[in-house]
C-alpha cells in the first residue's frame, strides 16, 4: 500500500531521488559529495549486507554516531527492509546508553568508531545485541565488531528486498527523549505517522528542491531527523556538519547554504565572533530556529548580520515536529512594527493540519491571557512510548499529546511559553529532566535528598544546578558531588554548581518546589538584565 504517491515507505523517498535526481549532488559530508544514486547503492548495499548477516524485518538497530554520510545511508536503507532505526544521543554515559539498547531489544548497533568501545563493552553484556558495526576501521578480534564498508561489501547496489512488503502502520523509528523517571523513552513512528510529519514539516518550514541545506543538528534528534527528511524529502542538497562555530561559518560561505536550522545559543555564539563581519552571507535566504526561547536582543543582532529570513518553529520529540510555527512575515512585522514588537517572544501560531491548543487541568480551552497547557493532535505524533504503557496513557489522552509546556494566548492565536509543567531544563537547546539527575545525586552515600533545578547562564541559557541536603553527620563537597555523577550520565546533564542546604521547601502534601528554589536566581537574573 502507497503511502504518498509511489512511496511504500520511508527508504523509499532515497529511492526515488535517484529515479528523478540521480546524477545531481545529494550529500555533502566534508570531502565525500554523493549523487542521490550513490547514496542510494551504498544505502542498498549496507542494508543487504546486513540481512546476509541474518538482520531480518521487524529488528532494531541502534545508531550511536556523529553526523556523517553513512548515518543517512543506513537511516534510508534500514526502512526499505522493514527494519526500525533507533536513535541514541552520543553524548549519553554508558549506563544510559545500555539501557536504551536493552529497552529497545535492538540486536545491532551502529557506532562511529569513537563509541567502539563503549558499545563492545555493552555488547558483552547483553546477549540481543549480536554485531556492533563501526564507522572506521575494525582494531581488535572482538567477535561482535565488524566494519560497515566489511558489510556494504557483502551487500548488493540493486533495490534489497525485505522478508515481506513494509506497511503503512509497520515500526518506522524509535526516537528516544528523557524520562520524567529518570530512564529514556523510546517515542514509537510508523511510515505512515513519520511520512506525514514530514510533510507537516515541509509546509512548515518551506523547504523545497533546489535548497542548499547545512544540517548541523544531531541526528539522533528529533530536530536533526526532521532536517534530514525534510532535505531528502524534495530532493535538496544537504551538507552535513557536526557544529563548531568556524566550521559553521566556512561551510555557510563555501557551500553557498540557503537555508540552515541553528538554536538560539548557537546563533548567539556565531553573533559574538569578533570576525562574524568578514562572512559573505548573501547566499543565506532563511535561518530557522528552536529548540530553546530566543532572546529578542540576540534576534535583532542576528537580523542584522546575516539580512536573511527567520522562522521559529516550535514542536515536540512527540508530535513529530509538528506544532507551531512564527512565519518570516510575522518576523519582519515584530521586528519593525511597535505593535507587533511583542510577538517576537511566541512561538508563533499552529502549523498547517496540526490542531495546537491550551488547556486547563479540565481539558477546555483558556481565555486569552490565562494560563493552561499545550496539547497537540496531528497524524504525525508518535504512536507510543516502546514498551511504556503508562508514560503513553499519561502522554497521549484523545488523540492529543500533552507536551508538559505551559503557556498563554493572545487574542490573535499567537502562543507564548511561560513555564515547563515538569521542569525540563533546556540547557544549550539540550533537554535535561531534573528527575534524571537526581536519580544519580541520591546514590551517593552522604545525600540525605536533593532537586535538580535549572539557573541562568549567559551562553548555554540554563545551566544544571544541585540543591542538597546531606545527611546527619556527613560532610561532601560540591566537587565531590559533581564528580560523583561523572560517568553515570551524559557530561551536560551533570550539576555544573550545588548548594548545601538544611532542608528543601515543600507543598502541603511534600511534593519538593522547585519554583521556590529557582525563583530567586531568575529574579536576580531579570533584574539584573532590565
Amino acid at each position: 500500500m502507497t503511502i504518498f504517491g509511489d512511496l511504500n515507505n520511508c527508504g523509499e523517498l532515497l529511492t526515488r531521488n535517484a529515479r528523478k535526481y540521480g546524477r545531481e549532488t545529494g550529500i555533502v559530508d566534508g570531502d565525500t559529495r554523493l549523487t542521490w544514486q550513490a547514496l542510494n547503492e551504498r544505502a542498498n548495499r549496507f542494508v543487504s549486507g546486513l540481512q546476509t548477516l541474518g538482520v531480518k524485518f521487524g529488528e532494531r538497530v541502534c545508531f550511536l554516531s556523529k553526523n556523517c554520510h553513512q548515518f543517512v545511508e543506513a537511516l534510508f536503507g534500514l526502512g526499505k527492509i522493514g527494519v526500525a532505526p533507533v536513535m541514541v544521543n552520543y553524548r549519553l554515559a554508558e549506563p544510559e546508553v545500555e539501557y536504551i539498547v536493552r529497552n529497545s531489544g535492538a540486536s545491532v548497533i551502529l557506532v562511529g568508531a569513537e563509541y567502539a568501545p563503549l558499545a563492545t563493552s555493552i555488547a558483552r553484556r547483553v546477549e540481543h545485541l549480536r554485531l556492533v558495526v563501526v564507522l572506521g576501521n575494525v582494531q581488535t578480534a572482538e567477535p561482535k565488531l565488524v566494519a560497515y564498508e566489511q558489510i556494504s561489501g557483502l551487500g548488493n547496489p540493486a533495490e534489497p528486498r525485505p522478508d515481506r512488503p513494509v506497511e503503512t502502520d509497520d515500526l518506522a523509528l524509535l526516537l528516544y527523549t528523557s524520562g520524567t523517571t529518570g530512564f529514556p523513552k523510546g517515542a514509537i513512528y510508523s511510515h505512515h505517522s513519520l511520512l506525514v510529519g514530514m510533510f507537516v514539516h515541509v509546509h512548515a518550514i518551506d523547504s523545497r528542491y533546489g535548497r542548499r541545506v547545512m544540517l548541523p543538528s544531531p541526528l539522533y534528534s528529533a530536530a536533526g531527523i526532521a532536517g534530514i527528511y525534510c532535505s531528502v524529502y524534495v530532493g535538496s542538497l544537504s551538507v552535513l556538519i557536526n557544529f563548531e562555530p568556524q566550521l559553521a561559518l566556512e561551510t555557510l560561505v563555501r557551500e553557498r547554504i540557503t537555508f540552515t536550522n541553528l538554536v538560539p545559543t548557537t546563533i548567539h555564539m556565531l553573533c559574538q565572533r569578533e570576525d562574524i563581519r568578514e562572512y559573505d552571507f548573501s547566499h543565506l535566504e532563511v535561518l530557522l530556529y528552536g529548540g530553546a526561547p530566543m532572546p529578542e536582543p540576540v534576534l535583532r543582532r542576528a537580523a542584522e548580520i546575516f539580512g536573511c529570513d527567520f522562522r521559529q518553529t516550535f514542536a515536540a520529540t512527540e508530535t513529530g515536529c509538528a506544532g507551531t510555527v512564527l512565519e518570516p512575515f510575522e518576523h519582519r512585522l515584530a521586528l519593525t512594527d511597535p505593535v507587533w514588537a511583542g510577538r517576537l517572544a511566541s512561538c508563533g501560531r499552529p502549523q498547517c493540519n496540526v490542531d495546537v491548543r491550551v488547556v486547563n487541568e479540565q481539558g477546555m480551552d483558556v481565555k486569552p491571557g490565562e494560563i493552561g497547557e499545550i496539547i497537540v493532535k496531528t497524524e504525525a505524533n508518535m504512536l507510543g512510548y516502546w514498551n511504556n504503557p503508562e508514560a503513553t496513557a499519561e502522554t497521549i489522552r484523545d488523540g492529543y499529546v500533552y507536551m508538559a509546556d505551559m503557556a498563554t494566548v493572545d487574542d490573535e492565536g499567537f502562543i507564548f511559553l511561560v513555564d515547563r509543567k515538569k521542569d525540563l531544563i533546556i540547557s544549550g537547546a539540550l533537554n535535561i529532566y531534573p528527575s534524571e539527575v537526581e536519580r544519580i545525586l541520591a546514590q551517593h552515600p552522604g545525600v540525605a535528598e536533593c532537586a535538580v533545578i535549572g539557573v541562568p547562564h549567559e551562553k548555554w541559557g540554563e545551566a544544571v544546578k544541585a540543591v542538597v541536603v546531606l545527611k546527619s553527620g556527613m560532610t561532601v563537597t560540591e566537587t565531590e558531588l559533581i564528580a560523583f555523577c561523572e560517568g553515570k550520565i551524559a557530561g551536560f546533564k551533570k550539576p555544573k554548581s550545588v548548594d548545601l542546604v538544611e532542608r528543601l521547601p515543600r507543598n502541603p502534601t511534600g511534593k519538593v518546589l522547585r519554583r521556590v528554589l529557582r525563583e530567586p536566581y531568575w529574579t536576580s537574573h531579570v533584574n539584573n538584565n532590565t
